[in-house]
């Protein structure tokens, strides 16, 4: 009876896993899946023509605000306001031009100043303040709705 080769020792390299020994949390795993179906639903609503690492980086600024909202809408809310392609909602700074022109601030055609332009946003966040108790476990709160027609963008 011919006795078996011995296996040669291992070195410590080959004995190291190819992978973490600790695996992502179940919360940084969600964080990491809403900011791909953000991504991904930027990327339909852009028909491929976007830059994918400043729309992650969006992604993951707006995940921590309004993570507990669906990334898909959050992506078109956030599309139409920046691209102003939703039409039938002017953007919030024209929305305070308007206010401004009706109330004798400024004339038709001439620019908000900017010192009004940020009394708009600080008076829509303290209305959107004002109603953060009224939530909805889907839809988030009154406040995040406001926030997200008339506040300011967070970067």
């Amino acid at each position: 009876m011919e006795a078996s080769p011995l296996p040669s020792p291992l070195s410590a390299a080959d004995r190291e896993p190819e992978f973490a020994a600790v695996a992502p949390s179940s919360k940084r795993l969600r964080e990491r899946d809403w900011i791909n179906r953000y991504v991904n639903e930027w990327g339909d609503l852009a028909q491929g023509r976007f830059d994918v690492e400043i729309t992650t980086m969006d992604g993951m600024a707006l995940q921590h605000v309004v993570g507990h909202r669906p990334p898909e809408e959050v992506a078109r809310q956030h599309y139409n306001a920046c691209t102003g392609a939703d039409s039938a909602a002017a953007r919030a700074e024209e929305k305070f031009q308007e206010l401004a022109v009706m109330f004798g601030l400024t004339k038709s055609g001439q620019p908000l100043p900017k010192a009004a332009l940020e009394f708009a946003y600080g008076v829509a966040t303290l209305c959107a303040g004002a109603v953060d108790r009224f939530r909805d476990p889907r839809e988030g709160s009154a406040g995040d709705h406001i926030r997200g027609l008339y506040g300011p963008v967070p970067f």
